[in-house]
C-alpha cells in the first residue's frame, strides 16, 4: 500500500483532553488544524532549511491568531447570555490572575488550543451548511416563480439529497473528533497524496542528484526536507469510523471524549471566579455610583454635592479597583477584595506600569461607550460583547503584568519616583469618570447607564 494511504484515521478521536482542574500551569497551544495539510507535519531529523522553518512560522501564526479569534468570539458569545456571560467575566479576571501570580505572559493566552479545536467545529459545521443555504435560496426562488415546474422539483431533489449528504458529513466529523480537516477529508487527500509523490520524487536515485542541482541553491537542507517529508495522517474519515465500528466503541469514544472535552474547559470555576469577582466590584462600585445617580436624578443642590462625593469617592476608587480585581484573582479569595493596602504596596514598588495598565484599561473601554449612544437592534446586541471581549482582554494582560512587576520580591519603591507617578493616575482616573459621567445624556439607557460600568464589570446592558 502506498505511504500516503498508510495511517489515514485508525488513531482514534481527538475530543479527549487532560485533567480537569482550575487552569493555573502554562497554556500549552494545540496547532489549529486547517494549517496541517502542509509538508511541515513531519518531524525531521536533519537541520531544517529557511523555506522549512518560514512555513513553521507561518503555521504557528496562524495557528495562534485563529486560537486568539476563537476566543474572543467564544467569550463574546457567553457574554452577551445572561448568567452565562460571568463566565467570560470569570475568565478575563483569571487572565490577570495568573499574571498576577508570577506566570508568563504565555499563561495569559489561556485555552487557545481548546478555543482553537471548539472554533474549527463551528467553522467546518457553518462552511458545510453553506451549499445547503445557497441551494435553499435557489429553490425557493423557483418555487415562489412556478411551484409546480420540472425545475422546481429537480432543485428539491438536489436540496433534500445535499441536505442529506451534509447531515452523514458533519455527523462523521463531530464522530470522529471535530478536527477542522475530518470536515473536509476529501480535499485533505489531494494535499497527502501531493506530499507522498513528492517525497518519493525527491528520493529517488535518479532524480534526486537533478533535484540537489537545481534547488542547492535554496539551501543545502531543501532536498534532504524533502525526503523526510511525511504524508498527513489520521485525516480518512472513512477508517475512523470502521475502526470504531468494528471495536464496538462509536458511541463510547464519542460520549467520554465529549464529556472530557466539556468537563477540560473548567467552566465551573470560571463561572465561579466571575460570580464572586462581580459581586466583590459591585459592592465596591455601590457607593459612588449610588451618589453619582443621585446628581443625574435630581436639578437642586443636593445633586451638586452628591456629583462632587461621588466624583471624590470615585477617582481613588479607579484608580486601584483594576489591580483590587487581580489582587483578587491571583488566589479567588472573598478577603482579597478587603485588602487594598496590599494594591497600594504593589502600586509603589511599580508605579510606572500600573499608571500605563490603568490609562490603558481605561482608553480601551471608551469604544463601547460609542456603541451606546444609539440603540442597538436586539439581534446585534452581541457586537457589544464582541468589542468589550477584545478590548478588555489586553487590558487585563497589562494590569496582570502591572501587578506582577510590584509583587516581585525584594523589589522596592523610591518615594520621589512613586509619588509623581501616582499621582499621574488621579487625572486619568478623573477624566474617565468625566466621561461615563457625562455619557448618561446619550447613551440609550440614560442615568442607567451608569450602572453599566463595562470597565469592571460586565458588558451592559445585558447583565441590567
Amino acid at each position: 500500500m502506498p505511504d500516503h494511504l498508510k495511517n489515514t484515521g485508525l488513531g482514534g478521536a481527538s475530543w479527549s483532553t487532560t485533567a480537569v482542574h482550575p487552569p493555573t500551569g502554562s497554556n500549552e497551544l494545540i496547532l489549529a488544524d486547517f494549517v496541517e495539510p502542509s509538508i511541515l507535519v513531519a518531524q525531521l531529523s536533519t537541520q531544517r532549511s529557511w523555506p522549512f522553518r518560514a512555513m513553521d512560522g507561518c503555521r504557528w501564526l496562524i495557528s495562534r491568531l485563529f486560537g486568539i479569534v476563537s476566543v474572543i468570539f467564544l467569550m463574546a458569545t457567553a457574554a452577551s447570555i445572561p448568567i452565562v456571560q460571568l463566565i467570560s467575566f470569570g475568565y478575563l479576571l483569571e487572565v490577570s490572575g495568573r499574571l498576577a501570580r508570577g506566570g508568563k505572559f504565555s499563561s495569559a493566552m489561556i485555552g487557545l488550543g481548546k478555543a482553537s479545536h471548539l472554533g474549527g467545529v463551528l467553522l467546518g459545521t457553518w462552511l458545510l451548511l453553506l451549499p445547503i443555504r445557497f441551494v435553499s435560496a435557489l429553490w425557493y426562488e423557483a418555487y415562489l416563480i412556478e411551484p409546480n415546474s420540472q425545475q422546481t422539483q429537480v432543485m428539491r431533489i438536489l436540496l433534500l439529497t445535499l441536505v442529506g449528504l451534509t447531515i452523514v458529513q458533519i455527523l462523521a466529523a463531530w464522530v470522529c473528533g471535530g478536527k477542522l480537516r475530518y470536515f473536509f477529508w476529501q480535499a485533505v487527500a489531494p494535499f497527502s497524496f501531493l506530499i507522498w509523490t513528492v517525497r518519493k520524487t525527491a528520493k529517488s536515485k535518479v532524480l534526486r542528484p537533478v533535484l540537489t542541482a537545481c534547488l542547492g541553491w535554496v539551501s543545502p537542507y531543501f532536498v534532504p526536507n524533502l525526503c523526510e517529508a511525511r504524508p498527513l495522517t489520521d485525516w480518512f474519515v472513512p477508517a475512523i469510523l470502521l475502526k470504531k465500528v468494528l471495536n464496538g466503541t462509536i458511541y463510547t469514544d464519542a460520549r467520554d471524549g465529549l464529556w472530557n472535552f466539556v468537563a477540560g474547559l473548567n467552566l465551573w470555576y470560571y463561572f465561579k471566579l466571575g460570580f464572586k469577582g462581580f459581586i466583590g466590584t459591585f459592592l465596591w462600585l455601590v457607593v459612588p455610583t449610588t451618589f453619582l445617580m443621585a446628581a443625574t436624578a435630581s436639578d437642586s443642590g443636593f445633586a451638586l454635592g452628591s456629583a462632587f462625593l461621588g466624583i471624590g469617592i470615585a477617582v481613588p476608587l479607579f484608580c486601584i479597583l483594576p489591580f483590587v480585581q487581580a489582587h483578587f484573582a491571583r488566589d479567588g479569595r472573598w478577603k482579597s477584595f478587603l485588602e487594598p493596602l496590599s494594591v497600594i504596596s504593589n502600586f509603589w514598588r511599580a508605579p510606572i506600569a500600573h499608571v500605563v495598565a490603568l490609562l490603558m484599561t481605561l482608553v480601551l473601554a471608551l469604544p463601547l461607550f460609542l456603541l451606546k449612544i444609539e440603540e442597538i437592534p436586539q439581534e446585534l446586541l452581541w457586537t457589544l460583547s464582541l468589542v468589550f471581549v477584545t478590548f478588555t482582554w489586553p487590558s487585563r494582560i497589562a494590569i496582570g503584568l502591572a501587578y506582577r512587576r510590584g509583587n516581585k520580591p525584594g523589589k522596592a519603591g523610591r518615594w520621589w519616583t512613586s509619588v509623581p507617578v501616582m499621582l499621574l493616575a488621579i487625572p486619568i482616573s478623573f477624566a474617565f469618570i468625566f466621561v461615563m459621567f457625562f455619557t448618561r445624556y446619550v447613551t440609550w439607557n440614560g442615568m442607567w447607564s451608569l450602572l453599566e460600568n463595562h470597565v469592571f464589570l460586565l458588558p451592559a446592558p445585558f447583565w441590567l
